[in-house]
C-alpha cells in the first residue's frame, strides 16, 4: 500500500489525469489487500512444509533408536518439559493484543455507525430542495457546503440569502454525481479494521484531495473565473469543517490545490505515466505474491547449522551436543521462525529415532523452514546394496507419492490401515509366504518422491514407530511384567526386547525416485 502511494506521489500526483488517478488509487487499495494471496511471487521463496512440499530423506540400512518414541509421544514429553517462562509469555501476550485490537475495532465501528445514523437523521429531519436532480438539505447549523452520497448539505440561512454561489453548488454536485462518498466510506471501513496501519490515514487524505481536484476542474471547465473561484474558496476556508464521512468544499485548501487549477499538462507525458501503471502493478505482484519459490534464498536474516552425526551426537552451530541435551540447547536459541532457516545435515548412520525426535523439536519451536542435506557415499548404487543380500519377503516396500497415496508392496492402502499391515508383516514369523520370516529380519523400506506431502510422511513414520513400540511393550509385559519404557536403559532385559523387535527402517532419498 505504501508503494502504491509513493508511485502516485512521484509519478501521477502532478498530472491533471484526475479520473485516472482516482481509479488508480481505488485499484491500488484493492491490489494491496489481495496481493499477498496472489499465486505467484518471490517474497516467500523459502521451503515451507505444507501439502505439496518436497520431503528430504535419508538412507540407513538398519535404524535403531535406544530411546525411541513416536512423534506424538515425544510431543507430550517435550510440551511438559518446555520453558515455563517462554510459554507463559506468549500465553498472555497474544490474548492481550487480540483483546486490545477487538476493543479498538469495536469502538471505531460504533463511531462510524453512529455518524452514519446522524447523517441519515440530519437528511430526514431538515427541509430539502432539489438542485439539478439532487437533494439539497438545508441545515440550521453553520457549516460549509458538503456532500454525502447523493445528498448535498448547506446552511439554510446562507442559501436563502443567496450567499452560496452557483460554483459552490456545482462543486458539490460533482461529488454527488461521481459518488465520491463511496471512496471515502471504503477507506473508513478499512481504517476501522486496520486502524493500526498508518498508511491508510495518508491514503484517505490523498483520495479526498484528488476528489477536490476533480470537482475544481469541472467547475472551471464550465466557465468559472479562476481568480474569482479561488477567492471564493478562501472565504469558505474559515467555515466549520464538514463531517469526516463526507466531502467538503473547504477540504485541503492549499497553495498546491490552487496551482493545480492553472497547471498546463502535456498529453504525451501524461499518457506515458499512465502506461507505467500496469508494469508497476506487475512488479509489485511478482515481488509480494505468496507462491514459494526455490530454496535458494538470500533474504533470511538468521541461519542455524544443525548436523546429526550419529545416534548420540548432534552439532548445533558447530558445537557438539548430546541428543539428550539438544532440546534444551535449541530452546536457548532466540530465533524468529519466519526469518530463520535450519541447515540440517543428516549423516548416513543417523538413527531414524533421532531424526524423528529432532524434527518434532523443530516443529514445536515453530521452525518450518528447513534445508535438508544428507552426508553419504557418492556411489549411488551402493545405497541399496543391502537389498541384494536379503530375501524379498523380508522387505516391506512402502511408497508415498505426491498425491499422498500410501502404496504397500504395489497395493494402494490408507494411512488408517497402515499400522495393521506393518504389524502383520513384522509378526508373520514365516507363516505367510509373502511376509517376513521373523521380526529380526523384517525391514520397512520407505520411498518418497520430491513432492510427497510432509504431513503424510510424518503420519506414516508415526504409525510405523508406534507399531514397534506396541510390540516391544507387549513383549516386555509378557516376559518381565513391566512396560518396555520401565526397563532400565542398557539393561539385559531392555536389550533383549530390542533384539526381539529391532527397528529396521530404510528411507530412500527422494532424488533417486
Amino acid at each position: 500500500m505504501g508503494f502504491v502511494l509513493l508511485f502516485y506521489h512521484f509519478v501521477l500526483a502532478r498530472e491533471k489525469t484526475y479520473q485516472t488517478n482516482r481509479w488508480y488509487l481505488l485499484g491500488g487499495l484493492l491490489f494491496s489487500l489481495i496481493v499477498p494471496f496472489m499465486p505467484f511471487g518471490i517474497s516467500d521463496s523459502l521451503l515451507t512444509f505444507s501439502g505439496n512440499t518436497e520431503v528430504p530423506q535419508i538412507l540407513s540400512e538398519v535404524i535403531e533408536s535406544p530411546n525411541s518414541e513416536t512423534a506424538s509421544q515425544f510431543h507430550a514429553n517435550s510440551t511438559r518439559n518446555s520453558s515455563v517462562s517462554h510459554t507463559s509469555y506468549f500465553e498472555w501476550l497474544t490474548p492481550f493484543l487480540l483483546y486490545c485490537y477487538g476493543i479498538v475495532t469495536l469502538l471505531l465501528s460504533f463511531r462510524m455507525i453512529r455518524q452514519l445514523y446522524r447523517m441519515q437523521r440530519k437528511s430526514m429531519k431538515n427541509p430539502a430542495i432539489s438542485f439539478k436532480g439532487h437533494k439539497v438539505v438545508l441545515v440550521g447549523e453553520e457549516v460549509v457546503p458538503h456532500t454525502f452520497w447523493k445528498t448535498i448539505f448547506v446552511n439554510q440561512e446562507q442559501y436563502k440569502n443567496h450567499e452560496i454561489s452557483e460554483e459552490v453548488m456545482v462543486h458539490e454536485l460533482i461529488h454527488a454525481e461521481q459518488n465520491h462518498s463511496f471512496d471515502v466510506l471504503i477507506i473508513e471501513i478499512l481504517k476501522t479494521i486496520l486502524w493500526f496501519n498508518p498508511v491508510l490515514y495518508f491514503y484517505k487524505t490523498v483520495i479526498q484531495v484528488n476528489h477536490e481536484y476533480i470537482a475544481d476542474d469541472k467547475v472551471l471547465s464550465n466557465g468559472a473565473d479562476i481568480v474569482d473561484y479561488q477567492t471564493l474558496l478562501l472565504k469558505m476556508r474559515a467555515g466549520k469543517s464538514a463531517h469526516y464521512l463526507s466531502t467538503g468544499l473547504n477540504f485541503n485548501i492549499t497553495k498546491k490545490r490552487f496551482k493545480m487549477m492553472t497547471l498546463q499538462s502535456s498529453r504525451a507525458r501524461s499518457s506515458f505515466k499512465i502506461a507505467l501503471i500496469v508494469p508497476f502493478f506487475l512488479i509489485l505482484g511478482i515481488t509480494f505474491g505468496c507462491e514459494p519459490a526455490n530454496i535458494e534464498d538470500d533474504n533470511l536474516t538468521d541461519s542455524i547449522s544443525l548436523e546429526l552425526v550419529d545416534s548420540e551426537t548432534i552439532k548445533l552451530n558447530g558445537k557438539t551436543v548430546s541428543s539428550s541435551k539438544f532440546e534444551a540447547a535449541f530452546s536457548d536459541l532466540i530465533i524468529d521462525p519466519k526469518r530463520t532457516i535450519i541447515d540440517l545435515k543428516v549423516h548416513k548412520n543417523t538413527t531414524m529415532g533421532l531424526v524423528t525426535d529432532v524434527q518434532e523439536i523443530l516443529r514445536e519451536n515453530g521452525t518450518l523452514k528447513i534445508n535438508y542435506t544428507t552426508v553419504e557415499p557418492n556411489d549411488a548404487e551402493a545405497k541399496e546394496v543391502w537389498r541384494s543380500k536379503l530375501k524379498s519377503r523380508n522387505i516391506l516396500d512402502l511408497q508415498i507419492n505426491e498425491e499422498a497415496e500410501v502404496i504397500v508392496n504395489q497395493d494402494v492402502t490408507s494411512l488408517s490401515s497402515l499400522s495393521k499391515l506393518v504389524k502383520k508383516f513384522i509378526t508373520n514369523n514365516g507363516e505367510a509366504a509373502g511376509l517376513s520370516e521373523n521380526p529380526e529380519k523384517a525391514i520397512i523400506a520407505i520411498k518418497t518422491v520430491k513432492r510427497t506431502p510432509h504431513d503424510t510422511y510424518i503420519s506414516a513414520i508415526d504409525k510405523i514407530l508406534g507399531v514397534y513400540d506396541e510390540l516391544r511393550n507387549q513383549a516386555s509385559m509378557e516376559l518381565f511384567d513391566k512396560p518396555y519404557k520401565a526397563l532400565e536403559e542398557g539393561s539385559e532385559k531392555r536389550n533383549k526386547i530390542k533384539n526381539l523387535y529391532p527397528k529396521r527402517i530404510s528411507i530412500t532419498d527422494p532424488s533417486r525416485s
